[in-house]
């Protein structure tokens, strides 16, 4: 059992290739983490664009609902007078 021990060894010491590979590692998650970060922001910008799009689109709808109204309105008058004269 000793000898078997014995033949076990830990090097402390470190390639070049794992140091090479660690700071490529730190680099790639570095340009992810920023590329992440880059979308989220436009991400949010597209949010606020399709907001403002919608508030406007309601805008127009409500114009238009309200022409629609009074254009109704003035063909129940026109009806009205015709009704009258008629009578």
């Amino acid at each position: 059992m000793t000898q078997q021990a014995e033949h076990w060894h830990l090097s402390k010491s470190i390639s070049i290739t794992q140091i090479a590979s660690i700071i490529l590692l730190a680099a790639g998650l570095f340009a992810w983490g920023s590329d992440v970060e880059k979308r989220v922001g436009e991400n949010a910008q597209a949010i606020k664009h399709e907001s403002a799009m919608r508030a406007l689109e309601q805008k127009h709808i409500a114009e238009f609902k309200d022409e629609i109204r009074t254009r109704l309105q003035r063909i129940d008058s026109k009806l009205e007078r015709l009704i009258e004269r008629g009578e």
